[in-house]
């Protein structure tokens, strides 16, 4: 199982469609895979639950649209992703 720092940064996205409280949390920040303490600069995908993130179940992102303008919860997740690398362009190595 993957060891993660604290998040540097991350975006909340709304996912109503799995409960009323659920969201998608897009997370830029660094993992250590191999836990050895060799953090790697990385974007994941957890879910939410009102006040718990989800660390062992893996985000399922619907690529159905969902709301009145026809964005898919991917498009939402996809756009996080790169407002996360675009504001955090100072971080990378």
């Amino acid at each position: 199982m993957a060891i993660h720092q604290k998040p540097i940064d991350y975006i909340d996205i709304p996912a109503p469609q799995h409960s009323a409280d659920a969201y998608y949390r897009v997370v830029y920040g660094d993992v250590d895979w191999e836990q050895n303490n060799q953090f790697e600069r990385a974007i994941y995908v957890l879910m939410g639950y009102g006040d718990t993130l989800t660390y062992r179940r893996v985000a399922h992102i619907l690529t159905t649209p969902n709301t009145p303008n026809d964005i898919s919860d991917l498009d939402k997740v996809l756009t996080a992703i790169q407002r996360l690398k675009d504001r955090n362009e100072t971080y990378r190595d």
